[in-house]
């Protein structure tokens, strides 16, 4: 089968035919090789084949990251369907939104981390209707009118839910029909995933990723870092971010170990880490790089086996982070997005000190970004600041239901634009500043909130800081910054002003600074708008 014509459910049937044996999902305790993850997934889909799932449909996913949450996946695209992961974060308004927007036909969730969130009362609440709903019979919502079947796995099944086991027996029972991947005509084309975006500042929307755009993105990866079949990939990113999606892609790929976990927590990830000796770290995001990092029990001298580690933030918060690695593995990376099926732009292991650490890379295979005038669309050379497109084989076909953004998204050549501000150096890399809506204006002065928070998080007590412009007479607006300390440690408003002052221009220290422990949340972004709303207060 041609590359074009490939998805993730041929990927899987592929490597389970040749190397059935091999470990291939481990999370938390639970290990399964890729004959047993394709056997589960080819009998839940014939499950929901038998319950009325058609190809097109859309398969809708509440859970944290689990077994059980891949194998929907990967049973949705044996059947044809397309998955829909749903930020784990999400409440009522949001659930709402989403469920009745992607028009699911099939909804999955899971009682078994109920003693943290509820998500079958979650959707009780948000589905109008469905709590009074009769048991034993489709469902027909006016509230959601596609929605057919809401199916609960790890406890019992309120009505009108449908256990998973029901779904696995009803696909036991029609296994002699013979139902394959092969029997659903699935072209890589098709959509694979509706991820819908992280609503910083309102409701999400869903980008339609094609099996085509995933595998090719996420192929690019395994490239770049030498992926190999004995090495393992970690990342303990969410399943409804595109950071848990791709590395997963990339171990199906290269037919290797992934790992993750439910639950992340610093001390049960070096332990994992210790056990399973992953040689290629996919954490991506600061937060979940350095709180591992600095756990007491990571001592670099003991995990020399990693090789690479991908994590997002500006030169001076990987600088730290490389001196917290042990000294032979390579940090590196990247620029991207939901709308990219993950990543644009990658530094490479091969790629001195300074580039790796000082830039976001250059573009992956078959991709191209260019910097453009936000106000006048031109096209500016290097060097210039500008807003950052691209476009390529990993891009978005479009939003789902909304040809208004997507019109405004990706132009007729197929350039994506981002909203986020960069610019391209004489060797070709892309440097990302920030977000164009969050760059300050602080007495005429232009300042980029990212530089800002990757100098605050070199601060030993911090943990994680946001900075967000507040309106000011005199200078228009000046900044300031949410902190989140580190367990144990100890600091007040006096010290982290201090810190930057010397190091930032006067214009860029903070004018006040607000203590937090639990930040508003999107799928993986501080919602910066409500750190806004919280000034006003």
């Amino acid at each position: 089968m041609s590359e074009a014509c490939a998805t993730l459910g041929h990927l899987l049937e592929e490597q389970a035919r040749t190397q059935a044996n091999r470990p291939f999902l481990v999370i938390d305790d639970t290990q399964l090789d890729f004959g047993e993850v394709y056997a589960r997934a080819l009998r839940l889909a014939r499950g929901l084949v038998e319950l009325g799932l058609r190809p097109g449909d859309r398969v809708a996913v509440l859970m944290p990251n689990s077994i059980e949450a891949a194998l929907v996946f990967y049973a949705s695209h044996l059947a044809g369907a397309t998955a829909v992961p749903i930020n784990a974060r999400f409440k009522r308004r949001e659930l709402r939104h989403i469920i009745t927007h992607c028009d699911a036909r099939f909804l999955f969730t899971t009682q078994s981390v109920r003693e943290h969130v509820d998500f079958v009362a979650l959707i009780w609440d948000a589905v109008e209707g469905l709590a009074t709903a009769a048991a034993g019979e489709p469902l027909a919502l006016s509230s959601a009118p596609e929605l057919r079947h809401v199916i609960v796995c790890g406890g019992e099944s309120p009505s009108p839910a449908v256990g998973w086991d029901e779904v696995e027996a009803a696909g036991d029972a029609t296994a002699k029909s013979g139902l394959s991947p092969f029997d659903v005509p699935t072209c890589g084309s098709d959509i694979a995933f509706l991820l819908y975006t992280s609503g910083t500042t309102a409701l999400p929307k869903g980008c339609e990723l094609t099996h085509a755009a995933v595998i090719s993105s996420w192929r690019s990866y395994a490239e770049i870092i030498g992926l190999s079949a004995d090495a393992g990939i970690w990342s303990p990113c969410p399943f409804f971010h595109i950071g848990g999606i791709g590395p997963m892609t990339s171990a199906l790929l290269r037919g290797t170990r992934f790992l993750s976990t439910t639950r992340f927590e610093p001390g049960s990830a070096v332990e994992m880490l210790r056990r399973h000796r992953p040689r290629h770290l996919f954490p991506a995001f600061p937060t979940l790089t350095l709180a591992t990092l600095r756990e007491e029990a990571f001592d670099p001298q003991n995990f020399t086996f990693i090789e690479t580690v991908v994590n997002v933030s500006p030169p001076e918060t990987q600088q730290l982070i490389q001196r917290l690695l042990p000294s032979g593995t390579k940090l590196l990376n990247d620029f991207g997005m939901t709308e990219a099926s993950g990543i644009v732009t990658m530094t490479r292991p091969s790629d001195d000190d300074s580039r790796r650490l000082n830039s976001n890379g250059r573009p992956l295979p078959g991709i191209e970004v260019r910097i453009v005038d936000p106000s006048k669309g031109e096209v500016l050379p290097s060097g210039a600041h500008g807003e950052i497109q691209f476009r390529g084989n990993n891009a978005l076909r479009s939003y789902y239901k909304d040809p208004e953004a997507t019109s405004r998204t990706i132009d007729g050549d197929g350039w994506v634009t981002t909203s986020d501000l960069g610019c391209v150096d004489a060797n070709g890399d892309l440097h990302f500043i920030g977000r164009l809506k969050d760059i300050l204006k602080v007495g005429g002065e232009n300042v980029a909130p990212a530089e800002i928070e990757a100098h605050l998080s070199t601060h030993p007590g911090v943990r994680m800081a946001q900075v967000v412009g507040r309106p000011d007479k005199k200078y228009g607006e000046v900044p300031v910054a949410f902190v989140e300390l580190l367990p144990g440690r100890v600091a007040d408003e006096g010290e982290i002003i201090a810190f930057c002052r010397g190091h930032l221009a006067s214009f860029k220290v903070p004018r006040e600074v607000r203590f937090i422990e639990d930040w508003p949340m999107s799928a993986s972004k501080v919602q910066k708008f409500r750190l806004r709303e919280m000034l006003a207060l």
